[in-house]
C-alpha cells in the first residue's frame, strides 16, 4: 500500500515538471506525492519529448518506487501534429519506457496521464500543429499501449476546462489546472492502491 516511507517517481514533459505553477512547490506532481504520502523523485524535463524521457531510463535505471506517473507525448503532438511517424515514434518510446520503469520495480503501479486540451496550439513555432483531433490520437495510443500491461493504468483528468485551467503561455497550466491533475493522479492511485507485494 501507499505509506509515507514510499516514493511517487514523475516522468515527462514540463507539466511534470512543475511549469505554469506559480512554484514548483505547487505543481501537480509535487501536490499529489503530497497527498499520497510519498517523496516526490521527479526527472520530468521542460520541453521533452518521449523519445527524449524514454531515453533518460535507458541511459540511467530509474530508481525504484512504490508509484510512477508518467505524462508524454504533448510535445510530439505539437512538433509532428497528425503525421503518422510522430505517433508510431509516440508508442515505441512508450513501451521503451513502461519497461524499463516495470524493471526497476516490478510492485510499482504506473500512472500514464492523458494529455488534456489546451485553448491555442497556434504559438511557439515549429511547436504549433496540434489540435485536440491530434491530442485525441495521441491518447488513443497511450490507452492501447497502457491496455496490455496490468501494472499499469491511464488517467483521465477529470474536471478539466482549458479555458480557465491554462496559463497565460497557452501551454501549461496554471495552479488550478496543476491541482485538478494532482487530483485525478490521487484518485487514480488511491483506485488502484494494494498491497505492494501483491501488484504484478
Amino acid at each position: 500500500m501507499v505509506t509515507s516511507s514510499g516514493v511517487l517517481g514523475a516522468y515527462g514533459h514540463s507539466w511534470v515538471y512543475g511549469t505554469g505553477a506559480r512554484a514548483h512547490s505547487e505543481g501537480f506532481a509535487v501536490l499529489a506525492a503530497r497527498e499520497l504520502g510519498l517523496d516526490l523523485n521527479n526527472h520530468a524535463a521542460s520541453g521533452s519529448l518521449s523519445t527524449e524521457t524514454a531515453r533518460l531510463v535507458t541511459a540511467q535505471a530509474p530508481e525504484p518506487a512504490d508509484v510512477f506517473v508518467v505524462m508524454t507525448g504533448f510535445n510530439d503532438a505539437r512538433l509532428y501534429g497528425a503525421a503518422p511517424a510522430g505517433r508510431r515514434q509516440y508508442e515505441d518510446s512508450l513501451e521503451v519506457l513502461f519497461r524499463a520503469l516495470h524493471k526497476a520495480d516490478p510492485k510499482a503501479l504506473l500512472l500514464a496521464i492523458e494529455q488534456p486540451y489546451v485553448e491555442d496550439y497556434s504559438g511557439h513555432s515549429p511547436y504549433d500543429r496540434a489540435t485536440d483531433t491530434i491530442l485525441d490520437q495521441y491518447n488513443a495510443v497511450l490507452r492501447a499501449v497502457v491496455t496490455a500491461l496490468p501494472f499499469a493504468a491511464t488517467v483521465v483528468v477529470d474536471g478539466w476546462d482549458a479555458r480557465t485551467m491554462i496559463a497565460p503561455d497557452n501551454v501549461h497550466p496554471n495552479d488550478d489546472g496543476h491541482a485538478v491533475l494532482a487530483r485525478a493522479v490521487v484518485r487514480a492511485a488511491r483506485e488502484r492502491e494494494q498491497p505492494r507485494k501483491d501488484v504484478r
